[in-house]
């Protein structure tokens, strides 16, 4: 959360598990990016240069955007 989030360059973004089973986090088109398995409590951190769509491919139904203004 959220689903969307507009962010600079040069940013980075801290995705949080706070659910109770892992998740990941992928880049979309190309999976050019991953975090690996977050488990419950676990973070991962990117610095963001462009936009991107990502989703969980534990989940594949989990998906978000982020728009570089």
């Amino acid at each position: 959360m959220p689903a969307e989030i507009s962010i600079n360059a040069g940013d980075t973004i801290k995705w949080i598990n706070r659910d109770i089973v892992a998740h990941d986090v992928t880049e979309q088109k190309n999976r050019a990016w991953s975090s690996g398995a977050l488990k419950t409590g676990a973070s991962w951190s990117r610095v963001i240069d462009r936009n991107d769509d990502y989703f969980c491919s534990i989940h594949v139904v989990m998906t978000g955007k982020i728009k570089v203004n």
